[in-house]
């Protein structure tokens, strides 16, 4: 663990030192950070010791109490941002770096405003430029600060998070994490302003459909209302006309119609099976034959005759004996048997 001496008072051959230690642990930590692809590091690798301050540096004044809990305004992020600047203006350099040394040790890299290891770091080179000890801090911190930062864009906390990149960006203007970060921060906007419009959209849909369905219900109790009246004018009319109406003439009795039988056509009773012809079965010939024929009132088949068949001739006979050979009911008209004509196709096909 290094630990950053402020004391300023030391020779020039003991700042090279720190300087040339400080170079060490920045090339120690980007070898670490290449390694294991975190950039939240553990605390061990941290560029500030977390050990307390010397006996002789003064100690850190009370760190600037900002509200962490909720998202807030951008107004009130700039208020805390121009107190907290005002606080640490007023602090000497070896105060800072105290204050430094404690808000790393407690991981307050970036937040809140005015209390954080960056913002000490950048006010010791706003007082003294050329603070090696400070230039090598943020130089390190700069990555370990960066998770804070998006937990605050995935928490929408958009003003705190433009503040954040803001002083990653002086410690070093040029990392193109900052790009990557103000990407983020622009999406993540946006996305919530889509939110925002679909909820707003989806709110005032409601409130329409509300407003139809309630427009409707009036409607619908109106129109009630109305054929409420209409009915009790009509049953008002209907009582006063059969008060005036004369007496109805006693009714003739109908003519009762006679009862009529039941009426149907023949109907078959049992149909033979057409024999299929030897020839078209060698042949592997199939086809239909349209047969018509008479039922008489007692159920007898007479007059069979083809009246369409397909191939012509291969299968007539075959149809006209099937229907020769079947039974059938006679036609009813009116309850009394009659004599009927039908037709039936029978179609001849191969298994």
């Amino acid at each position: 663990m290094i630990t950053f001496d402020s004391d300023r008072s030391e020779t020039g051959s003991r700042g090279r030192g720190v300087a040339l230690r400080g170079l060490v642990v920045a090339v120690g930590a980007a070898l670490l950070l290449a390694g294991c692809g975190n950039s939240g590091g553990p605390a061990s690798s941290a560029p500030v010791a977390s050990a307390p301050p010397a006996a002789s540096a003064p100690a850190a004044s009370a760190p600037v109490a900002v509200p962490t809990a909720a998202p807030a305004s951008a107004t009130s992020v700039q208020a805390a941002a121009d107190q907290a600047k005002a606080k640490l203006s007023g602090m000497s350099v070896n105060d800072l770096l105290s204050a430094a040394r404690n808000a790393y040790a407690q991981h307050r890299l970036v937040a809140p405003a005015g209390d954080n290891a960056m913002e000490y770091y950048e006010a010791v080179l706003a007082k003294d430029p050329k603070n090696q000890v400070a230039k090598d801090a943020l130089r390190e911190t700069f990555p370990f600060g960066v998770p804070d930062v998006e937990k605050a864009i995935s928490q929408n906390d958009f003003a705190e998070a433009n503040r954040q990149i803001d002083v990653l960006s002086k410690a070093d203007p040029t990392n193109y994490t900052l790009t990557l970060l103000r990407s983020k921060l622009d999406a993540q906007q946006k996305l919530q302003a889509r939110q925002q419009q679909a909820a707003q959209q989806k709110a005032q849909r409601a409130t329409e459909l509300a407003a139809a369905q309630q427009a409707a219900a009036v409607k619908a109790a109106a129109e009630k209302e109305a054929a409420a009246r209409l009915a009790a004018q009509q049953a008002a009319q209907q009582t006063a006309a059969a008060k005036t109406a004369p007496p109805p003439k006693p009714a003739v009795a109908a003519a009762q119609p006679k009862p009529q039988g039941v009426t149907h056509g023949a109907e078959v009773v049992q149909m033979a099976s057409a024999e299929y012809p030897v020839q078209a079965a060698r042949d592997g010939t199939s086809g239909y034959v349209v047969v018509q024929f008479t039922v008489s009132a007692s159920g007898a088949v007479s007059d069979v005759h083809v009246v369409d068949s397909r191939p012509r001739r291969t299968f007539d006979s075959a149809a006209m004996g099937a229907i020769k050979h079947s039974k059938f009911s006679p036609a009813m008209k009116d309850g009394q048997p009659v004599e009927a004509v039908l037709r039936r196709r029978i179609d001849f096909k191969l298994k």
